[in-house]
């Protein structure tokens, strides 16, 4: 017995050490179910399935996408629709020209000699119809590269020329085409191996680093029509990280593994990262998405694509690209979409493009608790939404949330391999989705299971996560456990042969046609509980075009939504209607009310169907009743955050937000604003404090009415409950008239709205001169408008704006300043629809000229766009203004009272175009705080 007892306790350590290697903390498998199922099904590790990455390109090269877990390669294709890589080449001849200090030496040339490579002769191959081709890739391909590396090889040298030679080739009774690529750099290609396209023999190659690993594996491509190689790399990082989420084997951190590392991948580069953040170009997404339909339409595999990209939306769903996907999807059921859902939060209404699109799957992010401790040193009692993850509101998005922070591949260039974001989670939910795929193909290799229902199937086996919305959440978070099983309950009952999608809509009055997939209203203050509200729900009609009736049950998850009936029914393709009102009695405090109505198929199956959400926002309101202000103590947990919405009252023109520590109380907080539109507009700088008395304050101006939304979020590296102070403060004083400022019309008219009389101290600037003009782009892909910026003028800004409308109709909008040697100094983009791009005066010249470049990346052909621009230049020196009343510069605004202010200024002695417009500002500093509590806008006239 004794000895029975000790063989247990020596077990027991063991077995506790397998299971802490088995859990990994850097990228996290837990929670979601992962670590669990692949030990239940190791061959369901997502072998059989085929993961596309779409996005800044993937590098091959690096352990971790070397190989599966079965052995084969892992990177199976890799393409770029960016052009970033393309090098054109050119006839060549074999000629003997005196080549590196010897003469007659055979060498490879064009027909002016300009490109000239040894090896001639030497080649391992030979060409089937003698016909010889050479280019040169210039080391200054990587001049504006979002790596920063722009000596490839780190000889010290930026302006290294590598060329290659390319011919048709015969072996083995097949004809192909090869490349021979220098890639030492000697001037030699003797020494060099020939390199086919990628996915026909997976050749790769990289230029070797002088001081340490290759920054860069790259793949080719060749286009002989065309006259180009297409060289493949990843200098953005982006992709390589997604990749080794996904599928990433063997990554080398404690035998690292992303969640299916027997999935193959492929690289479809959207991103070109000579742009800011690797932007997509014109059709690149699009042309991404039709070789990935090729694939899902030729292939055996299941072709899973994951795209870690998206921008801000304007009309949510609306988008050129989404309306293009919509058709793929119909057209391409078994072509799998998962993509990011934005990093705009903690606001609701930021779902980006195209996530909004129904028929994509997304994903926001959560911070796994164990990643929380192991990679960030921080200490949060469960998993916890991440702050920055984009909400639904307009739209029912996300549909679940992943883990959204991890240690992944990255290029040898990367300093870092950690990186959080919903570019992050989307992999995860990718690399979910083929472990799902896997498994399905391989235990039920007959049954098609279409993209919708493997959507249908992750949504339904989420885990709800305690204390957040579906707004928040969508169904909550990813589970493989549930998923399989669900799985198989579906097609062991045959349900997809009655499986069927639906088109949903309801009243949303901030979108077109005051209309779009959830209910939503962002100032519910003026509801009575009268008011009806109906969703009006279309079946799509993907599998079954026979008869079709239908009868659900209707469920909601909240008590202040009630469904008028309990129960409705579609009958073939006419519309079923679900009327909704509203509990007024629950719901009496400001804030946001968000739930869903389930929709449950009558009969015994009960087979969840669809689902519609709401979501009401009762604004707070700010009125001489509370002298227009508002203050709250909070608690806040780590990750925690409270919202708050606030109706702008009338004649409002500041808001000011501040946050303030309690005496002798921690606190480690923030807050984020978000505009009527759900944009986040500012947020403030993290207040950390032990002891309190400390105060951060963000003022806001000429506000746009509407109601906005505060979130005040406890720091994930808060060290425990953070105790603060947050105040909403508003004053109303408004210019009369927007008169420009002349030497004779030198005043102008201001007015305090608000019962409250104001009293402030006064001055001004002139701080540089605007111009306004439009440019319109009509079917280019890349436009250049010059610029000079002069001695005396510190500083260039550019903001631009386009239509909703215009910015529907792209991807992406890539914004730099380049020099004239085409070195990029600046740079920036539109990620909604308007943006801004600044430069500052660095030059040592008089006059220095620049090149303001726009690429719009239209999604779907070539395009027309306008663009409205304002060009700000700021003087080196600001010219002072003197501002008076009565001749003070320190009076008192009364209500409803007008003031004027007597402005005096002189020329500046910067010289201004005489297109041009002088501007500054009027400063309003508060006698009691001290501080500028409001800043208005003036222009001038000489």
């Amino acid at each position: 017995m004794q000895l029975k007892k000790l063989i247990i306790m020596l077990l027991l350590p063991v077995v506790a050490l397998f299971g802490q290697e088995m859990s990994q903390t850097f990228l996290s498998l837990n929670k979601t179910g992962v670590e669990e199922f692949l030990k239940k099904y190791p061959e369901f590790d997502g072998r059989g399935t085929i993961v596309l990455i779409l996005d800044t390109g993937v590098d091959q090269g690096l352990p971790g996408l070397l190989k599966t877990s079965t052995g084969e390669v892992k990177v199976i294709d890799v393409q770029d629709f960016t052009k970033q890589g393309d090098i054109y080449f050119v006839e060549a001849d074999i000629d003997e020209v005196e080549y590196q200090g010897k003469e007659d030496v055979p060498c490879f040339v064009n027909e002016d000699k300009k490109f000239v490579v040894g090896g001639a002769g030497k080649l391992s191959l030979k060409p089937v119809d003698n016909k010889y081709f050479i280019g040169l890739l210039e080391e200054s391909l990587w001049t504006n590269s979002g790596s920063g590396k722009k000596d490839i090889n780190e000889n010290g040298s930026k302006e290294d020329k590598f060329y290659f030679v390319t011919f048709k080739t015969e072996a083995d009774g097949e004809q192909f085409w090869v490349v021979y690529f220098d890639t030492n750099g000697n001037g030699d290609l003797s020494d060099e191996k020939p390199l086919r396209n990628y996915k026909e023999k997976f050749d790769s190659f990289s230029i070797p680093n002088e001081k340490g690993l290759p920054y860069l594996t790259m793949g080719l491509n060749i286009f002989p029509e065309e006259s180009r190689v297409n060289f493949h790399f990843d200098d953005g990082a982006h992709g390589t990280h997604c990749a080794g989420i996904a599928a990433g084997n063997m990554i080398g951190v404690d035998n690292l593994n992303g969640v299916a590392p027997g999935a193959n991948v492929i690289s479809l580069k959207l991103g070109n990262n000579n742009y800011a953040g690797g932007a997509t170009v014109a059709e690149s997404m699009k042309k991404c998405y039709d070789y990935a339909a090729k694939l899902a339409k030729e292939r055996k595999e299941p072709i899973i694509i994951n795209m870690s990209f998206g921008v801000g939306s304007e009309i949510e769903g609306h988008g050129d690209i989404e309306k293009y996907l919509a058709k793929l999807a119909k057209d391409t059921p078994n072509l799998y979409m998962f993509t990011s859902n934005g990093n705009e939060g903690t606001g609701i209404s930021t779902a980006g493009l195209p996530s909004a699109s129904p028929y994509i799957f997304s994903s926001g992010a959560v911070l796994a608790k164990e990643v929380a401790s192991d990679v960030y040193g921080a200490t949060i009692a469960d998993d916890r939404i991440l702050y920055f993850s984009s909400r639904g509101g307009e739209v029912p998005k996300p549909d679940v949330v992943s883990p959204g922070a991890c240690t992944s591949t990255v290029p040898n260039w990367m300093r870092r391999d950690v990186m959080w974001g919903t570019s992050m989670a989307s992999p995860y939910t990718t690399g979910v989705a083929s472990l799902l795929l896997s498994a399905a193909t391989q235990k039920y290799p007959d049954v098609k299971v279409p993209a919708l229902f493997i959507y249908k199937v992750l949504r339904e086996s989420a885990v709800p996560m305690e204390g957040y919305k579906p707004i928040d959440q969508g169904a909550g978070m990813v589970n493989i456990v549930n998923a399989w099983e669900l799985l198989e309950k579906y097609i062991k009952s045959g349900e997809l042969k009655r499986f069927e999608s639906y088109k949903i809509s309801s009243f949303a009055p901030n979108m077109p046609n005051a209309e779009s997939t959830s209910l939503y209203i962002r100032n519910g203050n003026y509801l009575n509980g009268t008011e009806k509200y109906s969703f009006r729900i279309k079946r799509e009609n993907f599998i079954d075009k026979k008869k079709f009736y239908r009868t659900y049950k209707l469920k909601s998850d909240s008590d202040w939504l009630v469904p008028i009936k309990k129960r409705t029914y579609i009958r073939n393709n006419q519309a079923a209607v679900v009327d909704v009102k509203f509990d007024k009695s629950k719901m009496t405090k400001p804030g946001m009310y968000n739930g869903k109505i389930y929709a449950y198929r009558a009969g015994k199956s009960k087979t969840p169907e669809f689902s519609l959400m709401a979501t009401v926002i009762i604004p707070d309101e700010f009125s001489k009743c509370n002298n227009y202000r508002m203050s709250t103590d909070l608690t806040l947990a780590p990750m925690e955050y409270k919202r708050f919405f606030i109706k702008v009252p009338q004649g409002a023109n500041t808001m000011t937000l501040s946050l303030a520590s309690k005496a002798k109380e921690y606190t480690n907080s923030r807050f984020y604003l978000h505009d009527p539109d759900g944009r986040q507009m500012g947020r403030s700088r993290t207040l950390v404090s032990f002891e309190g008395d400390e105060k951060v304050t963000s003022r806001y101006y000429n506000l746009t009415p509407g109601v906005y939304e505060v979130c005040v979020e406890g720091s994930y590296q808060a060290k425990s409950d953070s105790k603060v102070n947050f105040t909403v403060d508003f004053d109303g004083l408004n210019r009369i008239g927007n008169k420009v400022l002349t030497k004779t019309e030198n005043s102008l008219d201001v007015m305090n709205i608000f019962d409250e009389v104001k009293r402030y101290s006064l001055s001004g600037d002139i701080r540089g001169y605007q111009k306004e003009y439009v440019i319109d782009i009509k079917e280019k892909v890349y436009y250049e408008f010059p610029f000079t910026i002069k001695k005396g003028e510190s500083a260039k800004t550019f903001d631009l704006t386009i239509s909703k409308e215009d910015y529907n109709k792209v991807t992406d909008f890539a914004i730099m300043i380049k020099n004239k040697d085409g070195v990029t100094k600046a740079s920036s983009g539109l990620g909604y629809h308007n943006g801004s791009i600044s430069i500052r005066n660095s030059f040592d010249a008089d006059e220095t000229e620049l090149t303001l470049v726009l690429v719009p990346a239209f999604a779907v052909g070539k395009g027309t766009v306008k663009v409205d621009v304002k060009e700000y230049t700021m003087f080196d020196k600001k010219e002072t203004v003197s501002v008076k009343v009565n001749g003070s510069t320190r009076t008192s605004f009364y209500p409803s009272v007008s003031t004027k202010l007597e402005c005096k200024f002189s020329k500046p002695e910067t010289a201004v175009p005489a297109d041009a417009v002088p501007y500054g500002k009027i400063y309003f500093k508060g006698m009691s705080s001290g501080e500028v509590e409001y800043e208005l806008p003036v222009k001038y006239k000489f």
